[in-house]
């Protein structure tokens, strides 16, 4: 933004003649002919008690607050200044610096101007809560309150502020009689430093200055010129000023509690200029305090060019800082910022819409203290509670039946530390599933408990073996990641003393060979290990028949390592084979895996649907002899993680066991279709929903 020029020289005049004079000499002779103008007190904001005569300060007690903000004065300036020893109120204040311009690459990110930055700075958080990025003709407007609307007691404010742009963004709160101001200080920072003297004079609780001289000489004549130099003089004399005062009130009542902070809301480029950029040269400001703040980082750190700026402290901390000290900080956090006097801090708060799942996932970074639990609260209410050290959390979204865009709060809290932002997720209904999958349904295991049972009775699965060691139950989580079971891992290492490994499936109808079920779905959930590459010859996913070659008679599933884990449907009648193949699964993931043989069609239909893949079909057309031969070894039973042997893995996987995990096995004694198979892996709901 291009600065207003200065104000006509006899003004400026008689303000510097005034700031020339030492604290008190100016407040008696500068005070009552100040060209301020307050608003009334508002609601809740009792009149202060005039000074007492001469000048001397009314002894009020309590904590107390100043933060001034000084446009253009560059973290390297102020460092500078330090150094040179000539502010006395720079002596005692810790500095470290501190990034603005929202979190680059996410929808926090505004440009490093002065507007978007001042917003950050009043409410203490990014442009996708305030609604200022800097970006076009944006209306002079804050989406977001500021801490003297979110001050959890009516503070005595008043603020004195040089820039017009920033004293619009006050209008709400001036009007609402939370913060009294100085009307006519635009562009005159002699007048905002004389005003905001009057309101420490008064005993203001909360006083907020805000000086542009630096800035405008750094826009007209570069960050090493004499102009440059004189302005950001004149702003630390003015500073000197004001602390000079605050101490004369702490000497007149020790009981009060002063917090100052200095800072600016936006960094300047090697030539002094506001371009938005998201260097780190535009993105570093300031935090001076004369407190020690125990989650600042980076306290008189340098900034190289390359350094990571989510590590550093950020002017959307100052907010809750200032109330935290005034004891003003309500229940209801809303600041993304976090306050700085905590032991921990929360940086960082960000959060994930998968666009697949009806969940927000948030994520921040924990500095300091990590030893304390950590809660998750969404508008006001708790729903989680996390282990310590805890930097994610999955929350599900409402259920409802139609489609909308959710707007939360969330607000992640550790000890005394918190960080809240406002989320938009767009939710839509999962797919339902199908009424109609319970027709025909002839066996169904929920494996929730062992030993598994067949919640229709129409089969046994066990180990294939009495000395064959059991399965484990786990999570369901492609169903629900809360419930503890619903999924059995059978171990490929598991096995007796004769080799024997993996579940037989016992059909008390076997509806491969039997001519009265002309058509049959099987269909479950499957995910196999982290890799495939142990797999040699293949591994047994399901067989009815012995697997040592795919022409043998029966039907068969493999999982194989060709390019990546792929399954085979594959059925034998002696000679020969009608195999399809093709279908990839994702390691480690869950996919759901379905097979409808249809023998008065002569076709076998495959189906596999995985998170990362997605859905694939195909089928392949069934030779007579095929569907003759469909029955295997005759024994009515499938071997699960193995043959129907039970030895496949003795005889050619030696020492490769393989581990599988399978949920939601099911069969059908119809043909199922695509609609009906895609409804259980979109739905994600247990076919026991459909029961009566």
């Amino acid at each position: 933004m291009s600065l207003p020029a200065l104000p006509p020289l006899p003004g400026r005049r008689l303000r510097q003649a005034c700031l020339s004079l030492s604290a008190v000499l100016l407040l008696s002779a500068c005070g009552s002919g100040s060209t301020g103008s307050d608003a009334p007190a508002g609601p809740g904001q009792p009149e202060q008690p005039a000074p007492e005569p001469g000048g001397k300060p009314q002894a009020l007690g309590g904590a107390k607050a100043l933060v001034v903000s000084i446009d253009g004065l560059t973290y390297e300036a102020l460092q500078q200044a330090r150094r040179d020893a000539r502010h006395p109120a720079l002596a005692s204040l810790t500095v470290a610096p501190v990034q603005t311009g929202g979190y680059v690459g996410t929808a926090s990110e505004q440009r490093t101007l002065p507007v978007p930055g001042w917003a950050s700075l009043l409410t203490g958080t990014w442009a996708d809560q305030h609604g200022l990025r800097g970006v076009g003709a944006e209306a002079p407007t804050l989406e977001a309150p500021t801490l003297f609307a979110l001050a959890a007691e009516p503070q005595t404010a008043a603020a004195a502020v040089s820039t017009g742009d920033y004293r619009r963004l006050l209008q709400a709160d001036i009007q609402a009689g939370r913060v009294i101001e100085a009307a006519n200080c635009t562009d005159s920072d002699p007048c905002v430093a004389e005003q905001a003297r009057d309101y420490l004079q008064q005993g203001k609780s909360l006083v907020l200055a805000q000086l542009q001289a630096p800035a405008r000489a750094a826009a007209e004549h570069g960050l090493g010129s004499e102009a440059y130099g004189k302005a950001v003089e004149q702003s630390l004399v003015a500073l000197d000023q004001l602390t000079a005062l605050i101490e004369t009130r702490r000497q007149a009542e020790s009981s009060e509690d002063w917090l100052l902070i200095v800072t600016t809301g936006y960094g300047l480029d090697e030539f002094g200029g506001t371009t938005g950029s998201q260097f780190n040269r535009n993105k570093t400001s300031f935090i001076a305090a004369n407190k020690a703040l125990p989650s600042l980082p980076a306290v008189d750190g340098v900034v190289a060019p390359d350094a990571d700026m989510n590590a550093l402290g950020a002017v959307i901390d100052i907010a809750p800082t200032v109330l935290a000290h005034l004891g003003a900080l309500g229940p209801d956090y809303r600041f993304r910022g976090t306050g700085l006097q905590a032991a921990t801090s929360i940086r960082g708060l960000g959060y994930e819409k998968p666009a697949d799942k009806n969940i927000v996932t948030l994520n921040w970074t924990l500095q300091g203290d990590t030893d304390q639990e950590v809660r998750v609260l969404r508008d006001g209410q708790l729903v989680a509670t996390l282990p310590a050290g805890a930097t994610r959390y999955d929350d599900t979204l409402p259920v409802s039946d139609t489609a909308q865009v959710y707007s939360f709060r969330y607000s992640v809290q550790s000890g005394k530390a918190a960080s809240a932002m406002q989320v938009q997720a767009g939710y839509k209904p999962p797919p339902k599933l199908a009424a109609t999958l319970k027709d025909g349904l002839v066996s169904y295991y929920p494996m929730t408990s062992l030993p598994l049972a067949d919640g229709k009775g129409g089969s046994t699965l066990q180990p294939s073996a009495a000395g064959v060691p059991a399965g484990a139950l786990i999570a369901a989580d492609f169903l629900d990641p809360a419930a503890p079971t619903g999924a059995l891992r059978i171990l490929g290492a598991n096995a007796d003393a004769n080799g024997q490994r993996g579940y037989a499936l016992t059909l008390s109808r076997d509806v491969f060979s039997l001519p009265s079920v002309p058509q049959f779905t099987l269909g479950f959930w499957f995910r196999t290990p982290p890799s495939c590459s142990s797999y040699g010859y293949g591994a047994a996913m399901m067989a009815n028949k012995n697997y040592d070659s795919g022409n043998n008679p029966g039907f068969a599933l493999g999982l194989f390592n060709s390019g990546g884990c792929d399954i085979r449907f594959n059925t034998g009648y002696g000679g020969g084979r009608n195999e399809s193949q093709g279908y990839r699964v994702t390691p480690n993931q869950w996919a759901y895996v379905a097979v409808v043989i249809d023998k008065t069609g002569q076709v076998m239909r495959g189906h596999v649907f995985d998170p990362a893949l997605g859905a694939q079909f195909s089928s392949v057309a069934l030779e007579t002899r095929s569907i003759q031969a469909l029955g295997g070894t005759g024994a009515g039973k499938l071997g699960v993680n193995e043959d129907v042997t039970g030895q496949y893995y003795k005889r050619w996987n030696p020492g490769f066991d393989v581990n599988m995990d399978f949920g939601e096995l099911a069969i059908w004694e119809r043909a199922l279709s695509t609609d009906e198979l895609t409804s259980i892996y979109e739905s994600r709901k247990p076919l026991s929903s459909l029961q009566p």
